[in-house]
């Protein structure tokens, strides 16, 4: 069941939705549009985020800062399974002047400008309604009327109850592990901190917490460590240049290295291609299947034999015993990260030449209040007037905190994933769970183009199951 308030707009009905999709992120927005385009007689529920903004749906790509750019070709980021090229086209069409071609790696917030767009159509339609939080209870589903953090012991107040026949669970990045006893200049999620940074430039409202924007910024005789060396890492480096600090960043991370760069490599030629999976198909453990893609990767370019493995990578997962997977992620999910999630070129080459960026190796962990850097047994104590917490999200390690994940795992609607984090494929047949809380049971399950297709896919599944019943009711 699920409480939504009033009608948001007039003569809206109130009975029997026909789908709820529960995430306002990319593989929400997707699912939305899948439905919108596979079943337009249904009626659907968005769930998604309090934002007064439509394009600070995700962090990410919410904020102004144009150096923080996607790690992906322009053409390769659409939403529309239909046309993996939506993205494009949609530049091209709603923004001539800024001359972007195939190959572009673009600003993240072109593409929330693009999420915005899309979500708008959805909202346009009589048939989508919208409502701003979802809760789970022992009572079912229900939604925050009053942006309270639980429903009262006796209900939801104002809310009446609706009924949905299919709910999709699209529940975005779980929060990485905290660090414990932080000091007050510690940014435990740099995307919502760097949201409120840019609300607060625009003199629009800031709907972050109030302790994510309590650091100060910093001076140009400051410090600021970086903690991880990632993807989001690069954009806070990037970002905080771009805001005109000229202050030393240190960068530290376990590899005490960047993530790889774009570079053209000519797809595995059909030889190539068959040795390489011959040799997957035979490898059993960890240790073999990483043996396999080294021996690959000597023998041709290692960007081809990494995006060769992309379409199959799910079933080699699979495959795996579930110690084996644990090992896999312990001795090379960083290695692979590294490579497979490559930056622009060009990003790459902007982190080299800042002379006043430093990469080092090394764990960080607070010691009596204290930041300090700790390598081969020795803790360093680190004066930064600023730390951000890039290490990225938990995807291996099980949901924490009150987030609604936990709430369904705790309540039994969901189970563990295989490996403790994330959840299992619901048994119902009529509940789905997509992207990143698939992790543990799916490899890749965070990039567009695994969102985007596990929306059309569910949809089409649930499309296909109505039409026995509907062509039924028609005789």
């Amino acid at each position: 069941m699920f409480s939504t308030p009033p009608p948001s707009r007039p003569g809206f009905p109130d009975d029997v939705f026909d789908l709820a999709v529960i995430g306002g992120g990319p593989a929400g927005l997707a699912t939305a549009l899948a439905a919108r385009a596979q079943a337009p007689h249904w009626r659907v529920l968005w769930c998604r985020g309090p934002e007064r903004v439509a394009r600070t749906f995700f962090p990410a790509y919410s904020g102004d800062c144009l150096a923080h750019l996607l790690n992906v070709p322009v053409e390769r980021m659409g939403l529309d399974a239909r046309a993996p090229t939506d993205f494009f086209d949609w530049l091209r069409h709603a923004h001539p002047s800024r001359g972007v071609q195939a190959g572009d790696f673009v600003p993240r917030c072109w593409f929330g400008d693009y999420l915005a767009a899309r979500a708008a159509v959805c909202d346009a339609e009589e048939r989508f309604g919208a409502v701003s939080r979802l809760l789970h209870d022992s009572r079912g589903w229900r939604i925050d009327l009053e942006g309270e953090d639980r429903c009262s012991d006796d209900g939801c107040g104002r809310a009446q109850v609706v009924r949905a026949q299919r709910v999709a669970l699209c529940l975005g990045m779980p929060a990485g592990a905290p660090m414990p006893a932080a000091p007050a200049n510690w940014v435990a999620d740099p995307w919502a901190w760097w949201s409120a940074l840019d609300s607060d430039a625009r003199g629009g409202p800031n709907d972050a917490p109030a302790a994510v924007a309590a650091p100060p910024w910093p001076g140009d005789d400051d410090s600021v460590l970086v903690v991880g060396s990632g993807l989001t890492a690069v954009d806070m480096v990037l970002g905080l240049r771009e805001r005109g600090f000229g202050g030393l960043i240190r960068v530290v991370s376990p590899a005490g290295c960047w993530s790889e760069a774009h570079a053209p490599a000519p797809a595995l030629d059909p030889a190539a291609r068959e040795a390489l999976d011959s040799a997957l198909d035979a490898a059993v453990s960890a240790r073999a299947l990483l043996r396999a893609i080294r021996d690959a990767a000597r023998r041709h370019p290692w960007r081809a034999v990494i995006d060769a493995l992309r379409a199959d990578t799910n079933t080699r997962w699979a495959a795996l015993a579930v110690d084996e997977r644990h090992r896999l992620l312990r001795h090379a999910f960083g290695h692979w990260n590294r490579h497979r999630h490559r930056m622009a070129p060009a990003v790459l080459a902007t982190l080299l030449a800042d002379t006043g960026v430093s990469i080092e190796t090394g764990r960080i962990h607070i010691v009596d209040g204290r930041i300090v850097k700790r390598q081969r047994g020795v803790d360093t104590p680190l004066d930064v007037a600023l730390a951000l917490d890039c290490r990225g999200p938990g995807l291996h390690a099980a949901p924490a905190g009150d987030s609604l994940l936990q709430r369904l795992l705790r309540d039994g609607v969901l189970e563990p994933g295989p490996l403790g984090a994330g959840a299992r494929t619901p048994a119902d047949p009529n509940l789905a769970l997509l992207g990143c809380a698939r992790f543990g049971e799916l490899f890749e399950t965070t990039a567009v183009p695994e969102l985007r297709q596990q929306a059309v896919d569910v949809v089409r599944r649930w499309c296909d199951q109505a039409a026995p019943s509907q062509s039924r009711g028609t005789r």
